[in-house]
């Protein structure tokens, strides 16, 4: 790397770090991520003349914060019938308007958007010029619908300002803590270990990837590297475990916390994991299109906490489509409410939840959570 890269490298990340709200919070100030949620509701609230007239400078609570929710998906309503061809049909065909939404009742009116439409018609979603995108990922998740995302430079900060926020919930807060990251199998056009990587680095963390199958590798990577966090896929983190068992005594390495990604995780295998590394194993939950991390449980174990201003959601019958009373089981749908590339409005994720709307015994009080998620297997 040239003199002149890498000075404009070390520019970029001294930028990027400063946009960063993350990096200010205090672990020791309770939940980060519901902090994170707050600094940018607030922020929201004070740079929109409408909002902050409506709102005042009081500290936001759960009722304030849905009513910031609603205007937001007003506000992105507007956004996509003036920008998104897909939502300009979508709603033109349904006979939607704006003036139509009032309530969160009124929500319902809106019809559902479907993920094979995403798979088959992308761009038809775009809101933003080609120019303004720097990257695309293509993920098929669990569905084996190819589906193909973009993301501004904006957006993919805001990915990394709640993945550092994710990891200081799970207690990674030390200039001494490294992250290991494995994500030996998976298979995308983006590269999950990179863009942890770079979340560490921006929030001023160190972190190792170690790609390889074998445990005793694994192992040997972690004490090179003083490893004391984890995180790779489920299915991956339960037969490393296995195989480690004999290898190691629980606790011997000073990991703090494992967290599993990207796949479902039982919780014989939880049980498994926690008792081969001798410390909380914790759950975390993302789509591509949604942003890749969307939440991820506290050491209580008791539900995903969501990235609160990112998203408002809702739980469906799958098989009607009508909104479910708060508790009640079924799949979730989201809104990406402070998207402006690829928004998603009332988006089916196929996972079958229920919604956990009170306080956390982890000291959050107005940040919502998600219970423990299913895949549907309906049609």
């Amino acid at each position: 790397m040239s003199l002149c890269t890498k000075i404009n490298t070390s520019v970029r990340m001294s930028v990027a770090k400063r946009k960063l709200d993350s990096r200010k919070i205090n672990i020791q100030q309770g939940n980060p991520l519901e902090q994170w949620g707050l600094t940018k509701i607030r922020s929201d609230i004070k740079n929109n003349r409408v909002m902050s007239n409506y709102f005042g400078s009081e500290e936001p609570d759960r009722e304030s914060i849905k009513e910031y929710k609603l205007f937001k998906f007003r506000e992105l309503l507007a956004y996509v019938l003036d920008n998104s061809p897909y939502y300009q049909d979508l709603y033109a065909n349904a006979g939607i308007a704006i003036s139509d939404i009032r309530s969160y009742e009124d929500i319902e009116k809106l019809p559902l958007t479907e993920q094979v439409d995403l798979a088959n018609k992308p761009y038809h979603f775009l809101c933003v010029p080609r120019k303004d995108i720097i990257r695309e990922f293509t993920s098929s998740g669990t569905t084996n619908m190819l589906k193909r995302m973009a993301y501004t430079q904006d957006e993919l900060l805001e990915i990394v300002d709640s993945v550092i926020s994710g990891l200081k919930m799970a207690g990674m807060d030390s200039k001494d803590d490294v992250l290991q990251i494995m994500y030996p199998t998976i298979t995308a056009t983006w590269d999950p270990g990179l863009v942890l990587s770079k979340a560490c680095a921006l929030g001023g963390f160190n972190s190792v990837i170690e790609d390889s199958l074998d445990a005793e590798q694994q192992i040997k990577t972690m004490r090179e590297s003083g490893t004391t966090f984890i995180i790779g896929t489920s299915s991956f983190l339960y037969d490393l475990s296995r195989q480690a068992r004999g290898l190691i005594e629980p606790g011997e390495l000073g990991i703090k916390r494992m967290i599993c990604s990207s796949e479902p995780l039982t919780e014989e295998m939880r049980e498994e994991i926690e008792s081969v590394w001798g410390c909380k194993t914790l759950r975390q939950w993302g789509m591509t299109e949604l942003g890749l991390a969307n939440a991820i449980e506290c050491d209580h174990q008791n539900g995903f906490h969501l990235n609160n201003p990112d998203f408002l959601v809702e739980i469906i019958d799958p098989e009607t489509g009508k909104v479910l009373p708060e508790g009640e089981k079924g799949e979730l749908v989201v809104t990406t409410l402070r998207r402006k590339c690829m928004p998603l409005i009332r988006y089916r994720t196929r996972d079958i939840t229920s919604i956990i709307d009170e306080p956390c015994q982890c000291g959050s009080c107005v940040d919502q959570r998600i219970s423990d998620i299913e895949r549907w297997t309906g049609n």
